[in-house]
């Protein structure tokens, strides 16, 4: 009996060993077969059997290892176990029945961005790109002559004044990176002085080709120049800080956020430190030593993930701010900078309250602030002591103008945003000066600017609990909007360094109109143009802009801003036309001058741009109505700004192309799954498309940050509704427009694996034979090249594609 037992386990035992040798053979020719690339439709990404988790999950299974096995029985694990901390990273209400999604190219994964499978595999994906694209390559140079020709390759920005010096930026013709400079105001050009050479600065970096260098800040003394730098595209910044005009500077802080400030004098710089999954969390506070060495100081911690810090001083230099910011709820703590040798602690302005948001400035004694607080959705304008008295939001006061009488009040200045119908007033963000403040807002679906001219008198209170030293608060002599003599333009605050001045620095364009800046004097309200961008080979009197309104499925009325050569489209009679779209964040999309436009619309294109909900174009509601559980109405008010304009004899499904890119990048993955007869050709550029298995994941960087924005689909409600619209779960087997498909490997907002899973999983399902292209930037982040010839001939490369899907490859322009 033993020895028939015996018999049997070896012969069951042996044939398992054969059916596993079977299948591990077959994996293997799989596995080659795939890495060979063998498709003239691209690369075939192998697939593996991995299961993503939603819900609570205690000891979750993530895969810290993306190599393939050599070896590997299927009913075996394929992953490496890893605990999480605690169920909090998974959300508050995360289910504790949980459900799964298999996700076969979970494998292309890897945080270290190292792994030789996953290198080799985009590799061949740009490989096959450059393949389908060499027959472009003339015509792609000829659109980068195209693009230069209208660039003003030497050129001065405008230039603003600052204790006694005109600052401005120098781009040199040859030379791809800015050069800050400055001349005295007194004195002439001859007089200039080199700030800083961003192209030094790329020149030593010698080991990629990326130079990202932001913030540029002057010290006090006018002495010193700190900057940030980040060589990677992976947004983690280095503080460097130099004597102007002479050396190279030093490195005094690794690896920070990139907004910098000097406190009150030379010694002190205020910078934010990033957690492990890049987001700003700290605020510190620098001591520069004389001899290089320096003292580091905690002032902030931010623990809860829902918020992130911001740093700001204001224009009077009497306080830094740092906020902490989630996507509808704000704290602000500021550090007096008169006061204890500008070295004091952070003392929090007023405690956050869920759903209250506010940001501040301040002048002459008292916090201007705007805040939705007390239902005021589209925000409102309240001011209130800095010093002697409460902070708490139920000490806040209107702003009032002048009383007419002794008995009344004045009326109130932005005393009311509970008006949430689309377009209406919505004001988000002012800056004190000593004799005015200015306003930015937004007014029917447009930028709007308004200047509040203050009277310096005292307005008396009388028992109304304001609590402060004299019983007065600042008055309003008047207020207006600035006129921009231009519809359709999209207007703001500029560059403002000096807190005593008659003058508000603006600046304006339009889709037809190059940028402007302009000198604008408060109380006699006449404005000066300082400067126009000035583009070459270009006549504005030929283009045209429009806004159009298209009702969306739900009755909602969506404008779109269109652009065009009048000379090359005839209204009524379709054109090429290339959509644009993006619908997160609250982003709001402006019509806006862009010279990467006018090869499309001097070959006779209409470019449009869609301002759906999820934007904040027409108010904080349209936002709302454009995330979370409301998120599909960004992608069917894109479609119905489609068709309208299809329906409307603008163009045609084989003339469209559409773009967005990063959060309208989902937009792109969505609406080619959703509606993809409506297009000819997609360009989606670092598209956030994996939205299941990404937000599930708290320990990738944004995620815990966006859950407000799109939802947890850890939470049963959420995956439920997100699994209805994620791009990669959602494509199937039908025919799509040419997708080309951009990508950074250090991107840390949108990992590369996301658009690489995309293309593999629409490479594995669609029906047609149009091209789908990956393009990985291998040395880049999320914003592409930092050299800006490089950036014009990536735009080029961009364009060549478009132009060939859509019958204009070898065009000139008209």
């Amino acid at each position: 009996g033993f020895r028939l037992r015996s018999s049997v386990a070896v012969a069951a035992g042996g044939g398992l060993a054969v059916a596993a040798l079977l299948w591990w053979r077959r994996r293997r020719l799989h596995i080659q077969a795939c890495e060979k690339g063998q498709s003239s439709r691209g690369p075939i990404a192998y697939k593996t059997d991995h299961t993503v988790i939603f819900g609570a999950v205690k000891g979750e299974v993530k895969c810290t290892d993306t190599r393939a096995p050599l070896f590997q029985l299927p009913w075996l694990s394929q992953t490496t176990a890893h605990t999480n901390p605690s169920d909090q990273e998974r959300g508050e209400s995360a289910m504790l029945n949980t459900k799964a999604l298999v996700d076969p190219y979970f494998w292309m994964r890897d945080d270290a961005r190292e792994n030789k499978r996953v290198l080799e595999h985009l590799r061949k994906e740009n490989e096959h790109t450059e393949a389908l694209t060499a027959k472009l390559k003339d015509f792609q140079r000829a659109l980068f002559a195209e693009l230069k020709s209208h660039t003003q390759e030497t050129d001065n920005s405008a230039p603003y004044p600052c204790k006694g010096w005109n600052y401005y930026t120098k781009s040199v013709k040859g030379l791809g990176y800015e050069i800050h400079a400055r001349s005295p105001c007194k004195g002439g050009a001859e007089e200039e002085v080199i700030v800083l050479d961003e192209n030094e600065i790329a020149a030593a970096n010698t080991q990629t080709s990326q130079t990202s260098v932001a913030d540029v800040k002057v010290s006090p003394s006018q002495d010193m120049v700190a900057y940030v730098v980040d060589y990677k595209g992976d947004e983690l910044y280095d503080i460097v800080v130099k004597q102007i005009g002479a050396g190279t500077g030093s490195t005094v802080v690794e690896k920070v956020a990139e907004t910098i400030e000097w406190g009150c004098d030379d010694a002190h710089l205020y910078y934010l430190k990033l957690d492990s999954k890049c987001r700003p969390f700290q605020a510190w506070r620098h001591t520069c030593g004389a001899d290089g060495s320096g003292g580091d100081e905690l002032l902030y911690e931010e623990n809860d993930e829902l918020f992130w810090l911001g740093l700001s001083k204001t224009l009077d230099g009497q306080y830094m701010v740092i906020i902490s910011a989630s996507t509808d709820t704000s704290e602000v703590w500021c550090v007096d900078l008169q006061e204890s040798g500008g070295v004091g602690k952070a003392a929090v302005l007023m405690p956050r309250k869920e759903n209250t948001y506010y940001e501040v400035d301040h002048r002459l004694g008292y916090w201007y602030i705007i805040t939705n607080y007390d239902g005021n959705a589209n925000n409102c304008l309240r001011v209130v002591p800095s010093v002697g008295g409460s902070t708490l939001s139920d000490r806040w006061l209107p702003l009032r103008l002048c009383p007419t009488s002794e008995d009344e009040d004045g009326a109130a200045v932005f005393g009311d945003g509970t008006d949430t119908a689309p377009g209406s007033t919505m004001v988000s963000r002012l800056v004190c000066f000593k004799d005015f403040v200015v306003v930015e807002g937004r007014q029917g679906g447009y930028t709007k600017v308004w200047a509040i001219e203050m009277d310096e008198s005292r307005y008396p209170i009388v028992g109304d609990g304001m609590d402060d030293r004299d019983g007065t608060r600042p008055q309003a002599l008047s207020w207006h909007e600035v006129n921009f003599n231009t519809e359709a333009c999209e207007c703001g605050l500029s560059v403002n360094a000096e807190f005593d001045t008659v003058n508000v620095r603006l600046a304006f364009s339009s889709m037809a109109v190059p940028p402007s800046v302009v000198d604008y004097n408060v109380r006699n309200q006449n404005g000066t143009v300082i400067k126009q961008k000035s583009v070459p080979n270009y006549d504005k009197a030929l283009y045209e802009t429009r806004r159009i309104e298209v009702k969306a499925y739900d009755g909602a009325i969506v404008p779109v801003s269109l652009v065009y050569r009048k000379d090359l489209v005839t209204v009524g009679t379709p054109a090429p036309l290339h959509l644009y779209g993006y619908g997160s964040y609250g982003l709001c999309m402006d019509p806006s001058f862009s010279v990467k436009r006018l090869p499309m619309l001097n070959r006779g294109m209409i470019y449009a741009i869609a301002h759906i909900r999820g934007g904040q174009e027409m108010g904080r509601a349209w936002y709302d109505q454009g995330k979370c559980m409301q998120k599909q109405n960004t992608f069917t008010d894109f479609i119905a700004c489609a068709e309208a304009l299809h329906e409307g004899g603008w163009s045609e499904p084989s003339l469209t192309s559409i773009e967005g890119r990063s959060g309208g990048g989902l937009l792109m993955g969505c609406v080619v799954n959703m509606r993809p007869d409506l297009f000819k050709v997609a360009i989606a550029g670092v598209p956030f498309v994996d939205v299941m298995t990404t937000m599930c994941d708290a320990s990738i960087p944004l995620v815990v940050g966006d859950w407000p924005e799109f939802g947890n689909p850890n939470e049963a409600r959420y995956f439920n509704y997100m699994r209805q619209y994620s791009p990669i779960d959602n494509v199937i087997a039908q025919d799509y427009p040419a997708i080309l498909v951009l990508a950074g490997l250090h991107d840390p907002r949108v990992a590369y694996w996301e658009p690489m899973k995309w293309v593999a999983t629409l490479r594995e399902h669609k029906t047609d034979d149009a091209p789908l292209l990956l393009k990985v930037d291998i040395e880049a982040g999320h914003f592409s090249a930092s050299d800006r010839y490089q950036y014009l001939n990536e735009l080029a490369f961009e364009l060549s594609f478009v132009f060939d899907q859509l019958g204009l490859e070898g065009t000139t322009p008209g």
